[in-house]
């Protein structure tokens, strides 16, 4: 290794040495459970699990409803209503 090259990685060490304190985690990361930024991130992961928990039911509904036409066109059931 050139002179240079040790010098700019001793420099850099030294950046990432004193940017540490900067770079220190969020109250979430310390748990902290009542702060505002974990309460924000525990409403957004219930709307989502609520969103997703929607879209895969709309699906299921779908897929039974095609069932049920499915049979109702084979003549294995009476007609729907509805």
């Amino acid at each position: 290794m050139t002179p240079t090259t040790l010098r700019r990685g001793g420099i850099l060490a030294g950046l990432i040495a004193a940017s540490a304190a900067v770079a220190a985690a969020c109250p979430v990361c310390y748990g902290a459970p009542d702060s505002p930024s974990a309460q924000g991130m525990t409403a957004a992961i219930v709307s989502l699990l609520g969103v997703t928990g929607g879209v895969l039911a709309a699906f299921t509904a779908m897929f039974l409803r095609l069932r049920a036409r499915a049979r109702q066109i084979a003549g294995k059931e009476t007609p729907l209503h509805g």
